[in-house]
């Protein structure tokens, strides 16, 4: 399995458990509806369904739970592609409609009763802002009159990680939120200050399963993505160890740095070889980090002093690109 395939079902192993469910719906679904669900009542749904065509989709995530009494279907759509799914609408009409046949066929409901509500969700982790049309009605031509009522109409919700931040940082509390934090992070100590709030939060023994899934996603999602080969280490067994690892990390990086200041100093003369040294080895770092470095950001570095390179070695994995580390 590709390194893509195993981000893609470490994350979607997350939202497996009722927890992140109940997260995601009372902290980024800001709608009266929400605080009336009775979260006690959240169960998975069998999301493998047989359309006509017998083409299997094996990769949605249904839940259940109970609104007022009746059952209200949430549908999950977890989006990992960088790019924008223009026809989105209609895919998720197309998977609710799926649902619907199934429930139909295995004789979830009968004739005698009506269809159950759907709530639609997507879950979106590219860098580009979503710009797809959320409204099927937006993709079919529009009507003169009275033709128009007898279009499809369907509304997904979206909740777009990169865009929901500041929200995320609202709620310290809120396993989902420490997710987007993460991941907007990506770096030794973002990452480090939000695994000890997790690990705090996911203490008790009816969390060992919730927290085993954020273990296998930040080995397999976070630490894989900023390790380098020289420092790649053995995947980490529970959210303890991935605190220690990461405090580890941040501290041999800087004794590194420190080093290999010194060991230039001593060949080339102190003041000289410190200002060498440090800036060499923090091109090293930018590039395990960000790949090639681009023309301004080696001019930059070749004009910054040791008290500017060791500024920038310092904020190295706060920051989440060359522009606002290398900013002037």
């Amino acid at each position: 399995m590709n390194d893509h395939n195993e981000q893609d079902k470490a994350l979607r192993n997350l939202f497996n458990h009722p927890w992140m469910v109940r997260d995601l719906l009372s902290g980024f679904v800001q709608e009266d509806w929400v605080r009336k669900l009775d979260f006690s009542t959240l169960e998975k749904v069998n999301g493998h369904y047989v359309s006509d065509a017998l083409r299997e989709r094996v990769d949605d995530l249904v839940w259940r739970v109970r609104h007022r009494g009746q059952w209200l279907y949430i549908y999950l759509l977890l989006e990992f592609q960088s790019r924008n799914d223009h026809w989105m609408a209609l895919r998720m009409a197309v998977y609710i409609g799926l649902l619907y046949q199934d429930l139909i066929k295995t004789e979830k409901i009968s004739t005698r009763d009506q269809l159950p509500p759907v709530f639609p969700l997507v879950i979106y982790n590219g860098l580009p802002r979503w710009r797809a049309p959320r409204q099927l009605a937006e993709l079919v031509s529009q009507l003169p009159g009275a033709l128009q009522r007898y279009q499809p109409s369907l509304r997904y919700f979206l909740l777009d990680e990169n865009r929901s931040t500041d929200r995320a940082r609202q709620l310290p509390e809120n396993n989902v939120a420490s997710l987007i934090e993460i991941e907007e992070g990506a770096s030794p100590q973002a990452v480090r200050n939000a695994v000890t709030r997790l690990r705090k939060r996911l203490s008790g023994p009816e969390h060992d399963s919730l927290q085993r899934a954020f273990t296998v996603w930040l080995n397999r999602v976070i630490l894989k993505h900023n390790e380098s080969p020289a420092d790649a280490v053995p995947e980490t067994e529970n959210l303890q160890e991935v605190e220690s690892m990461l405090a580890h990390r941040i501290e041999q990086w800087k004794e590194d740095f420190r080093k290999a200041g010194m060991q230039e100093g001593r060949e080339e003369g102190l003041e000289q070889g410190l200002e060498k040294g440090q800036a060499l080895l923090l091109r090293r770092l930018l590039g395990n980090r960000f790949g090639p470095l681009p023309a301004w950001a080696s001019e930059r570095l070749d004009q910054a002093s040791v008290e500017q390179v060791n500024q920038w070695a310092e904020r190295l994995f706060e920051v989440q690109n060359l522009e606002e580390l290398l900013a002037p």
